[in-house]
């Protein structure tokens, strides 16, 4: 099997290994990238703090949100991108440097191709939010309607219906890596990749990302400064589940995503 309990100890302790033969690279690598998205999302913080209790600042609420939209496009999904090069390379022992998180900005097809991938997968993404979002409104339709038995019903299946959607969603952060391994490929082959690559392994996926929980916590009551770490041995560990499951093993040729989208 490509993913049990054993390999999936086997992924996190390879990128455990990864990050310390590398520590403060790697953590310098996270700062660098999660800093500017981190100043990006205060912006939305300030558009909502001038609306609340406001409606006068209707106007500063939608310059602020219009200005995050365009620096979340235009800044952060290049740093992001940029990011996912040094895990990818640090996964495999590839030369590494944090320098890797602006690399987007030396080159003008990279950064159009960042751009068009973060706006491929958000609309990938849009889909299945949208069936989440129809499944949530029944509830709700169902509810003023009185129908009791049938809203919880409803609220029952929304549960594992939210899993999967998480799943689906989070299979699309394997696009990055596709492009990286194939930069000539179009953004949508990238992207459409992810489906048979997956196939048969989103639970193995959902159990996966679960288990990092612990690790988030300690990430969040360490006031965000541990996320730092843990960011770099969830993307790196991501990486070795995402090599296996091509059979990447471990400098195997180039997965051709081309006929993956046929």
């Amino acid at each position: 099997m490509i993913y049990d309990a054993s390999a999936r100890k086997q992924y996190k302790a390879q990128a455990r290994a990864d990050i310390r033969a590398q520590f403060w690279p790697t953590m310098l690598t996270v700062v660098l990238e999660m800093v500017p998205i981190w100043l990006i999302a205060m912006i939305s913080q300030v558009g909502a703090n001038a609306l609340e209790g406001n409606t006068e600042n209707i106007g500063l609420y939608l310059n602020c949100m219009m200005l995050y939209l365009l620096a979340t496009v235009f800044i952060a999904a290049p740093l992001q991108f940029g990011a996912k090069h040094y895990f990818v390379a640090r996964a495999r022992g590839q030369e590494a440097s944090p320098m890797m998180v602006v690399s987007c900005f030396m080159s003008g097809k990279k950064y159009l191709t960042s751009i068009k991938l973060e706006l491929g997968i958000l609309l990938y993404s849009l889909g299945w939010a949208v069936l989440l979002s129809v499944a949530i409104v029944l509830v709700a339709l169902l509810a003023l309607a009185g129908f009791a038995m049938l809203v919880l019903g409803v609220i029952v299946a929304i549960i594992p219906l939210s899993l999967l959607v998480t799943v689906k969603v989070r299979r699309y952060d394997g696009a990055y890596i596709c492009m990286i391994d194939t930069p000539d490929a179009s953004v949508m082959q990238a992207i459409r990749s992810c489906a048979p690559i997956f196939k048969n392994h989103n639970w193995e996926l959902l159990v996966f990302d679960l288990s990092f929980i612990l690790w988030m916590l300690l990430g969040m009551i360490t006031f965000g400064i541990g996320m730092i770490y843990v960011d770099a041995y969830t993307e790196i560990a991501f990486v070795h589940y995402f090599d296996a499951l091509c059979g990447r093993k471990p400098q195997p040729d180039t997965p051709d995503i081309s006929q993956l989208t046929e």
